[in-house]
């Protein structure tokens, strides 16, 4: 932090290169995170990291990538790659990868996380700074239960956290998270308005608040919540994008469009499901060369998801020599 503390809160790391995600990982709650490459799915449950996307190398080294061999950029030599801290309400931290691919271990020094003037919210709660051991250390194995995805014990220590210490907007945050994987909608809406009332500035219970009454189609809801997040700071992409889709839902085509254009127009978003949206909204609008555009994007963004396959096809139905330049058109909306 630019206090001078270590971040209290786990934060992702992103690994990348070029319009490739690598891989992402979560930090412990001294700030310390590794990337293991080569390894599958992250075995650093001691520094409480989480792997969201695992990926082939070899090697490992303590707060650092190790290199195995293999093409540029795809772990055999990183050189030209980067590292990535973004959290909303601070400045985005990237850090290129210049050390040669020679070494096993690259040790990339310590990032410094600085506030955005005049950004009221942040994803990083000031109530996480006065919390006691104890309710600290509950959540600390909350979280390491939650990546291992147990979801059971991982929310008994989030209700111990927030039992010992009831201003924890974090814990109350990820107790909700774990409700709502539950299905437990009625206690995640509650843990997420504790964590809300511990830090009305907080933006991550907002923004899952937000993300669940899409999910329960409450779409004028979720667009109102995710709305006090923007309030907070207007560059959170994913609050944004959940705007997008609920005004999808609700027909309101020019809204929809806004909203994603918001995350589109990021340099740093990292959200290619918004081209696949406004691809929707298009196909809906039957501006068909503007929604071939964003397939297009889509695709090289995120060529291997598992929308990639569904979207060529409609690319290749807008594509054909029969496909319209204007009215009707056979090729269907998907779901975002």
């Amino acid at each position: 932090m630019d206090t001078g503390q270590p971040v209290p809160e786990p934060i992702s790391v992103e690994l990348s290169c070029g319009l490739g995600v690598l891989q992402v990982i979560r930090t412990d709650l001294k700030g310390y995170f590794q990337f293991v490459l080569g390894a599958g799915p992250q075995g650093n449950m001691d520094l409480s990291a989480a792997d969201d996307s695992p990926v082939a190398g070899g090697g490992s080294g303590r707060n650092g990538m190790g290199l195995g061999s293999g093409r540029p950029g795809a772990f055999g030599n990183l050189t030209g790659c980067e590292l990535r801290v973004s959290v909303d309400g601070f400045q985005t931290s990237v850090r290129p990868i210049v050390s040669p691919p020679e070494l096993e271990t690259i040790d990339v020094g310590t990032f410094h996380l600085a506030r955005i003037a005049g950004v009221e919210g942040s994803a990083i709660s000031v109530t996480s700074m006065l919390v006691p051991a104890g309710a600290r250390k509950e959540f600390e194995k909350g979280e390491s239960d939650a990546r291992n995805s147990k979801l059971k014990p991982a929310t008994e220590h989030f209700q111990k956290a927030v039992a010992e210490y009831d201003n924890y907007a974090a814990a109350w945050n990820e107790l909700g998270r774990m409700y709502a994987a539950g299905r437990d909608v009625d206690e995640a809406r509650q843990a997420f308005a504790k964590a809300i009332a511990a830090d009305p500035k907080y933006i991550l219970p907002y923004v899952n608040l937000a993300n669940l009454q899409l999910q329960t189609h409450e779409y004028t809801n979720a667009i109102d919540t995710a709305g006090k997040a923007l309030a907070l700071n207007p560059g959170v992409d994913l609050a944004n994008y959940l705007q997008a889709v609920a005004y999808f839902k609700l027909d309101r085509l020019d809204d929809a469009e806004k909203s994603a254009r918001q995350v589109e127009n990021d340099p740093n978003q990292n959200l290619p499901q918004v081209h696949a949206l406004l691809a929707d909204i298009f196909l809906r609008k039957q501006d068909f060369h503007a929604a071939a555009g964003e397939m297009r994007a889509y695709l090289k963004q995120s060529p291997k998801s598992p929308l990639a396959a569904d979207i060529k096809k409609k690319l290749a139905q807008i594509e054909a020599p029969a496909a319209p330049a204007g009215g009707d058109s056979k090729v269907s909306s998907a779901q975002p």
